[in-house]
């Protein structure tokens, strides 16, 4: 395992700001669904992506959200 003071490259460091969610996810067009869904989204993408994927939950039947998925 590299300690981070041996890393290469110390002068690249990036910073990310980030949440984490609750929020069901919808795993295909048919509704099926995790209502006990977890996942961490970029802080500035929060709101965004909260409203976007409760928006598509609220369909009849469900339906998934491209940003809110299983990988």
């Amino acid at each position: 395992m590299t300690e981070l003071s041996d890393y290469p490259k110390s002068d690249c460091v990036r910073v990310f700001d980030i949440e984490s969610i609750s929020i069901p996810i919808v795993y295909n067009k048919y509704g099926d669904y995790d209502p006990n869904g977890m996942m961490y989204v970029l802080k500035k993408d929060y709101e965004r992506i909260q409203r976007e994927a409760r928006e598509r939950f609220s369909m009849n039947p469900p339906q998934p959200y491209k940003e809110v998925r299983l990988l």
